[in-house]
């Protein structure tokens, strides 16, 4: 520490005044708990307290950092950032003020810290280096973070909570007309079938339209019981050995009457297929949404393609059709339950929203994948992947 040489007055008062300054200096920059720093002109250490030493060099002793700079003693990002503000003042003479700084180090946790950074001047007011103080605000930091970032999940689960209420409404609304199509239906053709001037012939078109709707009844009441378990948990399936291209080929035929009805192409093409572990009547049960999907999405005179074939250990089934196609912003979403994508609520293309949520269920539970691809306005295809033994295959799902 320098030590005062305090003279009589005189010539030297001024020399004793400013050697007097810089021991009180010294000593309140070896005590201090606050950390500052005192740079000349290139950003080199002049004076450093022992808090700063504490913080950002422990055990290092003071001499050894002085005539140095932060690239001896941080990580080079924030080394430069800091050289860059320093510079900054020394041109310009403006301060930095409570300026909030990630400080990084090697070998240890980075910090975050409330700086302030001042011009260094002379007795004649010149700058001739920079001073400062900064202070560890790191909790502090990190619970504003944290604050901010349970605001925004808090936010984002509102937001997603406003969506669910909307489309619950809209499935409900969907629903009463799912419900009520096919039941009014039923009830006019059953008026029908009483009127004594209805001939067999006629009678027998009606029992067959109050077949189809009543099969639209029951597929609906199962794809909600289904959907049920799926929130419950309690999807059951029961793995056995299966003869999945005899599967598909009878999907597509229970489809093929509804395909000619809407003069669409409804097409198989298969490859050999080993016998796989699975639920016969799942498969044939996502089949059959993904197979009605394609139809229902698909104007007349359109062209459904079922696929099935082997890759690796794996059995892909595809189900290609040249509809209206998916947005690409609902992509993403076509197998949430409830979701309907807009092209087809503008088509008013009827449906719950449910077949491809169900579908995404059933895979799953066989341990597959299922993916989606589509060109709004040129087709979709679905592509499902199964394991030839699934995982699971010993011990079915609860």
């Amino acid at each position: 520490m320098v030590q005062a040489n305090l003279q009589p007055q005189g010539l030297q008062e001024t020399e004793a005044a400013g050697e007097l300054k810089l021991i009180c200096m010294s000593n309140l920059l070896s005590t201090t708990d606050e950390r500052v720093y005192f740079k000349d002109l290139q950003s080199r250490f002049l004076f450093l307290s022992a808090g700063w030493i504490a913080a950002y060099a422990p055990g290092r002793p003071v001499q050894e950092l002085i005539g140095k700079t932060d690239f001896d003693v941080f990580g080079v990002k924030h080394a430069a950032a800091a050289f860059a503000d320093e510079q900054r003042i020394i041109r310009t003479g403006e301060p930095v003020v409570g300026k909030l700084e990630q400080e990084t180090y090697a070998g240890r946790a980075d910090t975050w810290v409330s700086a302030t950074k001042m011009p260094l001047r002379d007795n004649s007011g010149q700058i001739i280096g920079t001073f400062g103080i900064s202070r560890d605000i790191t909790a502090k930091t990190k619970a504003e973070h944290a604050v901010i970032e349970q605001a925004r999940e808090l936010s984002a689960q509102n937001e997603r909570l406003r969506e669910l209420v909307g489309l619950k409404d809209e499935f409900i609304a969907l629903i009463s007309h799912e419900l009520r199509t096919p039941l009014a239906s039923i009830v006019g053709y059953v008026e029908l079938l009483r009127d004594e001037h209805t001939t067999r012939l006629e009678a027998a078109d009606f029992a067959e339209v109050i077949e189809r709707n009543a099969q639209r009844l029951i597929r609906l009441v199962g794809d909600l019981l289904f959907l049920s378990r799926i929130q419950s948990g309690m999807i059951t399936v029961e793995f056995r050995d299966a003869d999945l291209a005899d599967i598909t080929a009878q999907a597509v035929e229970e489809m093929r009457p509804e395909a000619q009805r809407q003069h669409i192409d409804l097409v198989l093409s298969t490859t050999a297929v080993p016998c796989f572990t699975a639920d016969p009547a799942r498969i044939a049960q996502l089949l059959g949404h993904l197979i009605s999907n394609a139809v229902k999405f698909t104007p007349d005179g359109g062209r459904v393609e079922v696929g099935l074939g082997m890759e690796g250990d794996h059995a892909v089934l595809t189900v290609a059709d040249t509809g209206i196609g998916i947005p690409p912003g609902d992509r993403e979403r076509i197998f949430e339950r409830f979701f309907r994508t807009e092209i087809a609520t503008r088509h008013a293309i009827q449906g719950t929203g449910l077949g491809l949520t169900i579908s995404k269920a059933i895979v799953e539970a066989h341990n597959g994948t299922i993916t989606a691809d589509s060109n709004e306005g040129g087709g979709s295809t679905l592509t499902v992947c199964l394991p030839r033994v699934p995982g699971s295959a010993l011990q079915p799902i609860p």
